[in-house]
């Protein structure tokens, strides 16, 4: 945010839509090969010494080819010289994640969550040691994007020393009748991240070219927030999709996850979502330099995004269960119709609404989603629903509205309020046993 504020609206707007056109097409970098390796792996830890060292391989190569297709892509829809050069590099940094997130892929089949948790962090910890020292130098995007690139490199390189200490030193190799073996299996996966990503960053994309840099830098201010309180989810769902993977030929225990997994992922983001909800504007502090019009925009976009994110809170663990047990054909199906339904409302209502248009039709495809995987379930897999789960988690969000609206109608300060209502929330929450201790116990990663 305070890059943002620093940097403009418009610069940042621009930075966005690049990163986000690179996000559009990021299966080019990874042919859906990382989650194809968490779930094999997970079942068949014994291949780890044969697949490794080839699909680095492959990755390397893609992370570096990349780069150049998203120039031709970027030429076509007309971006110019500099905006080319920015395109480039925010795809090599695509591409270097796309490396570290193959690192972490294997740490998850092994089971090795505690090291995939301190990882999904390290990346992120040396951007904030270089940007604060941007900030005492001079901050603009160009030095902002290339310390991107520098801490993508150095993240790649530690990953890739701490996997050869846990395992010993995996060069890579190129056994071809293997890759090209991973790479036919994995397809599913790689349609998977091509509408994944289309389904998440399309917005962007629209919003800058129908609607102009400054629309998309006031929505993308917004969404960053979704992206924070969302690197909860991603970073618990992918423990749960190994494990799921790990018990693959037991419903029983797929079950018992589906259902623990549902509140683990659900009770710490509906409280996020209904404080964003009556306090959304507290996040936006930081814009000192945004009129208040533009913050008003941002607290709008920032409501609809998360009423999507309370909903995606409990329901996310569904797509986990589906992708990780052999039903991403119907994922990617579900996806492509949401796509459309995102694509289409946004045309209609971009122009006359800008930021505020893509935010609630962000919404509409995540509620549609979300009731999807669970009619799905219902009819074609052999697992009990937590419905009365659901409800439950339901009424309690319920109870929390209701607490944070009679709370905000006195006189308190908006942080008292907050303590009072997450104090009975988390309260409501052990007395239902949403939660306890037996069951974290029981859950061992």
């Amino acid at each position: 945010m305070v890059i943002q504020d620093e940097v403009g609206h418009e610069d940042w707007g621009l930075y966005s839509a690049l990163l986000s056109l690179g996000f559009l097409f990021i299966a080019l970098s990874d042919l859906g090969i990382n989650q194809y390796s968490t779930k094999t792996l997970a079942s068949e830890p014994g291949l780890m010494r044969s697949y490794f060292p080839n699909l680095l391989t492959v990755k390397l190569f893609l992370a570096f080819t990349y780069p150049f297709l998203m120039l031709v892509i970027g030429w076509i829809l007309g971006y110019e010289e500099e905006e080319l050069y920015f395109l480039l590099v925010l795809c090599l940094v695509h591409g270097g994640n796309q490396i570290m997130q193959f690192f972490r892929a294997n740490f998850q089949a092994m089971q090795r969550f505690k090291i995939d948790g301190l990882l999904s962090v390290f990346d992120r910890i040396v951007l904030l040691i270089l940007v604060g020292y941007l900030f005492y130098t001079e901050l603009n995007i160009q030095r902002f994007v290339y310390a991107r690139i520098v801490t993508t490199a150095f993240s790649v390189l530690v990953f890739y020393v701490l996997i050869s200490r846990i395992y010993g030193w995996l060069k890579p190799r190129l056994e071809l009748p293997l890759i090209k073996n991973v790479v036919k299996l994995s397809f599913s996966f790689a349609m998977m991240t091509v509408l994944y990503s289309l389904h998440d960053k399309v917005d962007q994309v629209m919003l800058e070219r129908l609607a102009g840099e400054r629309e998309n830098g006031l929505y993308v201010a917004a969404y960053r927030w979704l992206d924070a309180f969302s690197m909860y989810l991603w970073t618990v769902l992918p423990i749960f999709f190994a494990r799921f993977a790990f018990y693959i030929k037991d419903l029983k225990e797929q079950e018992k996850l589906l259902h623990f997994g549902q509140v683990i992922t659900a009770l710490p983001m509906m409280f996020v979502s209904v404080f964003v909800f009556f306090y959304g504007e507290k996040l936006l502090f930081l814009f000192g330099q945004s009129t208040p019009a533009e913050i008003e925009i941002m607290r709008q976009c920032l409501v609809a995004l998360f009423i999507a994110a309370f909903l995606n809170s409990i329901f996310a663990i569904f797509s986990t269960l589906l992708t990780s047990t052999n039903h991403e054909g119907f994922i990617n199906i579900l996806i492509a119709i949401s796509i459309v339904i995102n694509v289409v409302l946004n045309w209609i209502f971009i122009p006359e609404y800008g930021a505020i248009a893509s935010a609630w039709t962000t919404l509409v495809s995540y509620a549609f989603i979300d009731i999807a995987y669970v009619v799905y379930i219902h009819r074609k897999i052999d697992i009990k629903i937590p419905y009365l789960q659901m409800g439950t988690l339901f009424a309690v969000g319920g109870v929390l509205i209701g607490l944070f609206w009679g709370l905000s109608q006195t006189s308190l300060p908006w942080y008292i309020t907050t303590i009072i209502a997450g104090a009975i929330y988390a309260g409501l929450c052990l007395g239902m046993r949403l939660i306890s201790l037996e069951k974290l116990k029981s859950f061992k990663v």
